[in-house]
């Protein structure tokens, strides 16, 4: 018993001089240390697990800490978190280059280089086929779910393709096309979204209503809460990438008698539409009255073909378990359509859903001050340390917008949570997947874990520098001002003159012009 008490002493006594030591720091300052701890672990990462050359490179599947060794390639998806965690750091490395330019200067090229080395590699997951999809026909390249010997060379057939997997690559393409202004990113993309919604099951009803929801991937007939919710952020912001270019897309539907119909559309308003969609469809099928999301709808697995058109397959109820991921993209999403739309309902629903997601994928360790997130036994039996970083960085978009505490306190927990691992369990600049507790017997990591802490760390950043400062974006101070201006600031809120004096001179960046982000200079 006493060596119990001492221990909850000490936890008590560590926990509150790491939230003493955060309060200490400015939050730019706090900003720069979390940016700091970013890199280390993603350097450790990349230098154990990333294996191959520039041109054939891929990331182990699991590193043993003890002695080195790696096994395994990783399929598309823990890849992701790779890409993912360069385009946080970048984008709070962006924030902060007017107020350090330093920490800036020494880091942003190196880590563009690695995103563009890692999405140059994304090819040896990319495949062709040809997809018959409920009012389309046609020849698709998307990404497989394992790796294969040659670009462009996987096989992407049946259940090797889902469509989760070309969501979370084209939200986090969208970010590098910001951070790079490379057009290419932006074409890929935008592609993998309108290969996503040409996934949308637009068969009608006897109603007349289209049955709507995204099926896991072509090979599915099921709905998940995985394969819809991801792509609302991204369609948001291709919206606004969109508007005003006159760009149109030709989509494919179902009329009334579902016979198979085309249209051109314009892309910002295609994009905005189905972003609200599949935010609906999402909320009446698998919204749980606790706050959070069921996993899926099932159905039976027989895909139906008839006239080279798919068929619509009816799914059962909301199945499965709640899942902090499923949660975390509606939280990003209903944050994201406030944001644009201005739209009540979707802040009304971010009161619920983050409540309802801390509540149940997060408990409060007194001892800590602080709200630690349930994870998996081990490293290798489970996604939950993933799932929870798609959760906390909804909470960043969700805080200027939540009605009540719960992002704000499940951010603080993380931030607390991550610098207790990193002061107290860090082996080389790798951390448990259990913060507070430890590695214990561990002795396996996942770079997909590592990855993911990064990733958490740089966007805690993204808040820190983001609440120093205030107005569109968090950036300028007045809001409906530079909305009718044509001042270009920068991301941290610096006027840097009117379009027309500075354009020509401008780096090759993100900036703010006119209240929204735009990619400018050479």
């Amino acid at each position: 018993m006493k060596i119990n008490l001492r221990k909850a002493f000490l936890s008590a006594a560590i926990g509150a001089s790491l939230i003493a030591g955060a309060q200490e720091l400015s939050k730019t300052e706090l900003a720069v240390r979390n940016m700091e701890r970013a890199m280390a672990i993603m350097d450790a990462s990349w230098e154990k697990t990333m294996k191959g050359t520039r041109t054939n490179l891929y990331m182990a599947d699991r590193y043993n800490t003890e002695t080195g060794w790696t096994s395994g390639s990783s399929d598309i998806w823990p890849l992701t978190a790779a890409v993912e965690a360069h385009c946080s750091l970048l984008q709070a490395l962006q924030l902060v280059q007017d107020t350090n330019a330093e920490l800036y200067g020494e880091n942003f090229e190196k880590y563009k280089d690695r995103l563009d080395v890692l999405i140059d590699n994304l090819e040896y997951y990319r495949g062709s086929y040809r997809l018959p999809s409920y009012a389309s026909n046609k020849v698709s390249r998307p990404y497989a779910v394992p790796r294969s010997n040659t670009r462009g060379g996987a096989n992407v057939t049946g259940i090797l393709n889902v469509y989760d997997d070309q969501m979370w690559l084209s939200r986090e393409l969208i970010r590098a096309y910001e951070i790079t202004g490379s057009e290419d990113y932006l074409d890929l993309a935008t592609y993998l979204a309108d290969y996503v919604l040409d996934g949308w099951d637009c068969w009608r009803d006897e109603n007349g209503e289209e049955y709507g929801g995204i099926t896991w991937g072509p090979g599915y007939n099921s709905k998940h809460a995985c394969s819809n919710a991801p792509i609302i952020q991204p369609l948001v912001w291709l919206s606004e990438i969109y508007k005003g270019t006159g760009a149109t897309v030709e989509f494919g539907y179902r009329d009334e008698e579902n016979a198979v119909k085309k249209e051109d559309r314009d892309r910002s308003e295609h994009y905005l539409e189905f972003a609200k969609k599949v935010y609906d469809w999402q909320n009446k099928h698998l919204f749980d009255r606790s706050g959070v999301y069921w996993d899926m709808m099932g159905a039976d697995g027989k895909i139906l073909v008839e006239r080279g058109y798919r068929r619509h397959v009816d799914c059962g109820g909301a199945v499965g378990a709640f899942y902090s991921y499923n949660t975390g993209t509606m939280v990003a999403g209903a944050a994201e359509l406030y944001r644009v739309t201005g739209e009540e309902r979707f802040r009304t629903d971010l009161a619920k859903i983050c409540k309802g997601s801390l509540n149940k994928f997060a408990s409060f360790k007194r001892a800590y001050n602080a709200y630690d997130f349930k994870t998996d036994e081990t490293a290798e039996n489970g996604f939950n340390t993933w799932f929870n970083n798609v959760l906390i960085r909804g909470y960043v978009y969700a805080q200027p917008y939540c009605d009540n505490t719960s992002a704000k306190n499940g951010l603080n927990g993380i931030q607390i949570t991550l610098d207790y691992a990193f002061e107290n369990h860090n082996r080389e600049n790798m951390l448990p997947i259990h913060l507070l507790g430890g590695w214990g017997e561990e002795k396996i990591t996942k770079p997909f874990h590592q990855f993911s802490f990064a990733s958490e760390y740089s966007m805690l950043a993204v808040r820190y520098l983001t609440d120093a400062t205030s107005g569109v974006d968090g950036v300028v101070a007045d809001k409906e001002a530079a909305a009718a201006s044509d001042i270009v600031y920068s991301l941290a809120g610096v006027a840097l003159g009117t379009l027309d004096e500075v354009e020509s001179t401008l780096p090759r960046g993100l900036y703010i012009v006119g209240g929204t982000k735009r990619i400018l200079g050479r």
